[in-house]
C-alpha cells in the first residue's frame, strides 16, 4: 500500500517467508528488506529515506526491541542508528549525494528483528525526501505492509512432482503447510481452486503448454487476514504454443496439421505453397476449392473428380481437349456450336444416331434412296445379265436438265425398303431444283 503523494515506489519483503511471531518458548528472528524504484514512471530525485518501525507487543507492532535492529543498504547509501521515539524505530538512509531513479533499484535493509509474540499486519511508515528535479526537495509520506502469522506456521516446499511432463499429462503439485485457507491459481482460472484441507492436487486436465501455479495461503490473525504465496511452474515436453503475434525470421516445419481457426482469417504467402518432398500440394475438403481471382496453371493438371463451371457468361477456354489415355473423350450434354463457329473433322466421324442438317436428315453411306420424275422422266431398273446384281438403264435425254425428287426409302443398316408410313417428310421444297448437267454424258 503506497501513499499517492510519493514519487518513488516501495516493495516489501521479508526473511523467513512468510514472517512468524515468537513464542514463549522461542523469538523468532527476521528481516524486511524495502526495494526502492521498481518499475517507477514518473522522473525523481530523492536525497533522504525515512524508516519508522512500529515498537510495541501489539498486532500492529513489529518488535518489542526497537534498538535491536540491525540495518543496511546498497552501495552509496548510509543508513543511521535506529533511536526509539514516539513508539517508532527511526532510521534515516542518506546517499553520498541525490539519487535520480532512472530504472535503478535501491534495498534497503532491516535485520536482526526480534519479532514480537502477536500476530497481525504491521504498518511500515516511510517518509521521502524527494523532487521531480535536482532540487526544492520536500518530503512526501508513503508506507509498506508486513504480515506476521502464528508462531510455529508453516509454508513452504511448494513444487511439482515433475518439473516437466508429456503433452497432455497431468501434474502433481506438493507442499508443506499449517492450517490454513489454500487457493490454487493457474492456467485460465483466475477465481482459483479452493484446497483448504490438501497439500496435493493434480491438474484436472494435462497440460499442453508452459503453466504456472500460484499458491495462496491466508489465515485470520488480529482482526485481519494474512496473505502469503508461493509459485511454480511446469514445463511441456513439445508444448502447444498459444501465441498473440509471430515472426519467424528462420525456416518452420510443421510436423502435423496447421489451422486457421477463427472466421474470415487469411493465410497470406509470399512465395510458393509446396507439398513436402517430392509429394503433391493436396487440397483436401469436401466443400472444395474456391478461387476468387485468377488461376494460372503453367504445368500439367489431372483431374479425377468433375470439374465445372457454371453460371450465365461462364467461359472455360481449352486449346487441346482429349479424353484420358487409350479412351475417346466422352461429351454427355447436348452440344451447341454457336453461328460464326465451324465444326472441322478432318478423320472420320461416325454418328450412332441421325445427322441433321436444317432440320433434316443427312444421307449416311449405304443409305437407299427413290429418285421419282416430276415430268415423265424416269430411272429404268433393269437385269444385267450375266450377272448378279440389278442396274439402272437411261440415256442422257431423261435425266440430263430434269427435275427430280428424292425419297429416303431405308437406312444402312437394313437395306430393305422402308414402308411409305415410315419414311421421313418429303422437303417439297428441293422438287423443282434443276440438276447441273454431268460433264462425262
Amino acid at each position: 500500500m503506497v501513499n499517492t503523494t510519493n514519487l518513488l515506489p516501495y516493495e516489501p519483503s521479508t526473511d523467513p517467508k512468510p514472517l512468524r511471531v515468537s513464542s514463549a518458548e522461542e523469538t523468532e528472528y527476521g528481516s524486511v528488506n524495502i526495494n526502492v524504484g521498481s518499475g517507477i514512471t514518473t522522473p525523481a530525485w530523492c536525497n533522504r529515506i525515512t524508516i519508522r518501525v512500529p515498537v510495541g507487543a501489539g498486532a500492529e507492532h513489529l518488535t518489542t526491541e526497537g534498538a535491536g535492529i540491525r540495518t543496511g543498504a546498497s552501495t552509496g547509501w548510509t543508513p543511521s542508528p535506529p533511536t526509539v521515539s514516539g513508539g517508532f524505530a527511526v532510521i534515516t538512509f542518506t546517499p553520498a549525494r541525490a539519487v535520480q531513479f532512472t530504472g535503478q533499484i535501491v534495498t534497503l535493509t532491516l535485520s536482526n528483528i526480534a519479532v514480537n509474540r502477536t500476530a497481525g499486519q504491521v504498518s511500515i511508515e516511510i517518509i521521502e525526501s524527494s523532487s521531480t528535479t535536482n532540487g526544492s526537495f520536500t518530503n512526501k509520506n508513503a508506507a509498506v505492509e508486513v504480515d506476521k502469522f502464528p508462531a510455529g506456521f508453516v509454508f513452504r516446499n511448494f513444487a511439482p512432482e515433475k518439473i516437466m511432463v508429456e503433452n497432455g499429462e497431468v501434474a502433481v503439485l506438493r507442499w508443506e503447510g499449517s492450517d490454513a485457507k489454500y487457493t490454487l491459481h493457474w492456467g485460465d482460472t483466475p477465481a482459483g481452486v479452493s484446497l483448504d484441507k490438501e497439500r496435493v492436487w493434480s491438474t484436472p486436465r494435462g497440460l499442453t503448454t508452459v503453466t504456472g501455479f500460484m499458491l495462496r495461503a491466508e489465515v485470520t490473525a488480529g482482526g485481519v487476514t494474512l496473505t502469503h504465496t508461493l509459485t511454480t511452474a511446469v514445463t511441456v515436453r513439445i508444448p502447444d504454443l498459444v501465441v498473440r503475434n509471430l515472426t519467424v525470421q528462420g525456416p518452420a516445419t510443421f510436423a502435423d496439421s496447421v489451422s486457421l481457426s477463427n472466421t474470415a482469417k487469411d493465410l497470406t504467402i509470399a512465395g510458393s505453397v509446396r507439398g513436402a518432398g517430392s509429394n503433391p500440394l493436396r487440397v483436401s475438403q469436401n466443400a472444395g476449392l474456391k478461387v476468387d481471382a485468377a488461376l494460372n496453371v503453367t504445368g500439367a493438371s489431372t483431374f479425377n473428380g468433375s470439374v465445372t463451371a457454371v453460371g450465365t457468361g461462364k467461359i472455360v477456354r481449352i486449346a487441346d481437349l482429349r479424353g484420358p489415355y487409350g479412351e475417346p473423350l466422352k461429351i454427355n450434354s447436348h452440344v451447341n456450336v454457336l453461328p460464326g463457329n465451324s465444326v472441322t473433322i478432318t478423320d472420320n466421324l461416325t454418328a450412332n444416331g441421325n445427322i441433321k442438317a436444317g432440320g433434316n436428315r443427312v444421307l449416311r453411306a449405304g443409305d437407299t434412296l427413290r429418285f421419282v420424275s416430276h415430268k415423265n422422266r424416269y430411272l429404268q431398273e433393269g437385269p444385267d445379265y450375266g450377272g448378279d446384281k440389278e442396274v439402272a438403264q437411261t440415256s442422257r435425254i431423261l435425266y440430263n436438265n430434269a427435275a427430280w425428287r428424292t425419297q429416303h426409302v431405308s437406312s444402312a443398316s437394313s437395306f430393305g425398303k422402308e414402308p411409305e408410313g415410315m419414311q421421313e417428310p418429303e422437303d417439297l421444297s428441293q422438287d423443282e431444283q434443276t440438276v447441273t448437267p454431268d460433264p462425262q454424258l
